[in-house]
């Protein structure tokens, strides 16, 4: 199995539980805190206390999801928080807006759920679109 290293220095496979799984309905483990991190660094999401604030361009690259801010208009439920990953100790995006995306992309085939597990796998569609679309080499 090949390794990489997280920015803490720990080694993280490039797949299994702690690469790539659900926490609660948004996604999590290395690929989570990645796709996080990448999404600020594009400036889609800003940190704000223990959320993330949308950005209009943010907005826009979730449009290619069908996801649009009047989705979640009538829910009391947040629409993002800061869930602190349990083996990359980073935050990965939780909230209405994570659960949506996930299913997205599960919906899109860059994922793919491994039967009586949390684990998910990255499929090759998903690598390249990861890749493409935030400049994680997953």
């Amino acid at each position: 199995m090949e390794q990489q290293f997280s920015k803490h220095g720990n080694p993280t496979a490039k797949s299994g539980f702690n690469y790539c799984r659900t926490c609660y309905g948004h996604l999590a483990g290395f690929i989570g805190v990645a796709l996080t991190e990448a999404m600020e660094r594009q400036q889609y999401l800003e940190k704000s206390e223990s959320g993330y604030l949308v950005t209009k361009n943010g907005w826009a690259w979730l449009s290619q999801f069908d996801i649009s801010e009047s989705d979640f208009k009538k829910s009391r439920r947040p629409l993002t928080r800061q869930c602190i990953d349990g083996t990359e100790r980073r935050p990965h995006l939780a909230g209405q807006l994570g659960d949506e995306l996930l299913e997205k992309m599960l919906i899109r085939g860059w994922f793919e759920k491994i039967e009586n597990s949390r684990e998910l796998k990255v499929t090759p569609e998903g690598r390249q679109n990861l890749h493409e679309h935030l400049g994680i080499n997953a």
